[in-house]
Formats: C-alpha cells, sequence, structure tokens
C-alpha cells in the first residue's frame, strides 16, 4: 500500500489547522489539544461528592502536558517577586529538583502563576476530561491499577515522595498528559458544589469556600487518584504533595 497520498493529506489538514483562526504554535509549547466534545463526569459508585454520573459538553482546550515545575516557577517568582514556596532556601528550589512538579503552593500562587503565563487553571471538569479520555476510563491509561503508571502510596513498600514530571510514561493519558494520576495532585479552578441531582445536607457549608482538588498524589492510595475523584482545600491552603497544571483556549 502507497502511504504517500495519506501522509500528504494528513500533512495539509495538519498545516491547515494550524494556520487556522492565525494559530501561533509558540503559544502552546509543552501543551497538548484536547478537542471539543461530550465527556463523561462522576460515577455512580464513588463517594457522594462525585455522584452521580452526568455527561457534560467541554469546548476544546489546550493543557499542560506536565505539572509546573521548580524551574518553571522560579521563573515567575523571579520576574514578579512573589514569595517563593515556604520549603525553598532563599528563594531557591532544593539542588537537582528543577524538573519535580511546585509544591507548597496555593490556589491564589497557582492562579498568579497562569495568569501571568497567559494562561489559566483548568475547571474540575476540563482536568477530569484530560484524565479520563474519550472512554471514561478510571485511570489515565485504562480502568486497572497499575504499579508503573502512577506515583501513590503503596502499602507494601514505603513511598518516597515526589519524582520528576514525566517518570511514569506508561501512565500517560490519551490525550498525551503525565502523571494525572498521583505524585502531585493539582488544583483547579472550580469551586466545591454538589453535582446537579445529589442534595447533601451540608450542601450551604461547603459551596464557594472549597476549590477542587484533583489527581491525587504519592501520599494517596490508588483508590483515591482516580480520574473521577474530587478531593477539596481551602484556596490559601498548601501542602508538599499539592501543585497544578494549566491550560489555555483554543
Amino acid at each position: 500500500m502507497n502511504l504517500r497520498p495519506v501522509r500528504f493529506i494528513l500533512f495539509i489538514a495538519a498545516f491547515t489547522a494550524i494556520a487556522h483562526a492565525g494559530f501561533d504554535p509558540e503559544k502552546y509549547i509543552g501543551m497538548v489539544f484536547i478537542p471539543s466534545g461530550h465527556s463523561v463526569i462522576g460515577t455512580n459508585d464513588g463517594f457522594e461528592q462525585e455522584k452521580p454520573r452526568h455527561v457534560v459538553y467541554i469546548k476544546g482546550y489546550f493543557m499542560d502536558k506536565y505539572e509546573v515545575t521548580n524551574k518553571q516557577y522560579k521563573i515567575f517568582i523571579d520576574a514578579t517577586k512573589r514569595a517563593a514556596p515556604f520549603h525553598w532556601v532563599n528563594g531557591e528550589y532544593l539542588r537537582n529538583t528543577e524538573n519535580y512538579p511546585v509544591t507548597n503552593v496555593t490556589y491564589f500562587d497557582a492562579a498568579a502563576y497562569s495568569a501571568w503565563a497567559g494562561k489559566r487553571l483548568p475547571t474540575e471538569e476540563e482536568w477530569e476530561k484530560a484524565s479520563r479520555g474519550r472512554n471514561a476510563r478510571i485511570y489515565p491509561w485504562g480502568n486497572e491499577w497499575e504499579w508503573n503508571c502512577g506515583n501513590v502510596k503503596s502499602f507494601m513498600e514505603i513511598f518516597d515522595g515526589l519524582k520528576p514530571i514525566g517518570s511514569f510514561p506508561m501512565g500517560k493519558g490519551e490525550y498525551g498528559n503525565y502523571d494525572l494520576s498521583g505524585n502531585a495532585k493539582e488544583w483547579t479552578d472550580s469551586w466545591y458544589a454538589p453535582y446537579q441531582g445529589t442534595f447533601p445536607p451540608n450542601k450551604k457549608k461547603l459551596e464557594n469556600k472549597f476549590k477542587i482538588v484533583r489527581g491525587g498524589s504519592y501520599k494517596t492510595t490508588k483508590g483515591m487518584s482516580q480520574s473521577f475523584r474530587r478531593d477539596m482545600l481551602e484556596p490559601a491552603d498548601f501542602s508538599e504533595d499539592l501543585g497544578f497544571r494549566c491550560v489555555k483556549d483554543e
């Protein structure tokens, strides 16, 4: 079979997409495109805050392939004079951790970095779509846990903290994102609110108080690192296993 005509057609299609609407690929370096479409959100088998399973339409967007690193965040704080994460020493990240996810950042820190970079934090629906792919996967790579796919806590061995971004290539999601399950959990831009159709007794106490955090970390178990899990923290919270990644509208 002669593949040259097919390759030529694909090349023209890609070139046309890039040229469309003045698309500037320089603005999307290090990001992957997640197309518009309907996506399954939530589950009927999880905690109450994750019910019910439902379908939403999400417009296409670009998302960082990896979590924001210490090296990237250092450029930001040098440019803006924002305070460094508290565990850094004299405004410097620890030795040999330039490619580790930046952690100990609040929601406000993450949002400020995103705006400075010309991006924004993802909504929780955008985050979940990136993690579940087209087939509503439980984990970014599939429906069964694989220990070589994510950095989470194991009861059989002592976990040893964060890993550099991209350390688990087998755990890459369908759209090309890494580390969506484990390593560092991630801020989203969404305030916690019950999904439509649920009426928890503490609804008013929770709404507009907590931001949704996704993905689990090296401190959480595999069950808490599933694509549909919803954690929540106050915007001023921070921890050594909490980071973020950014998105950008197409």
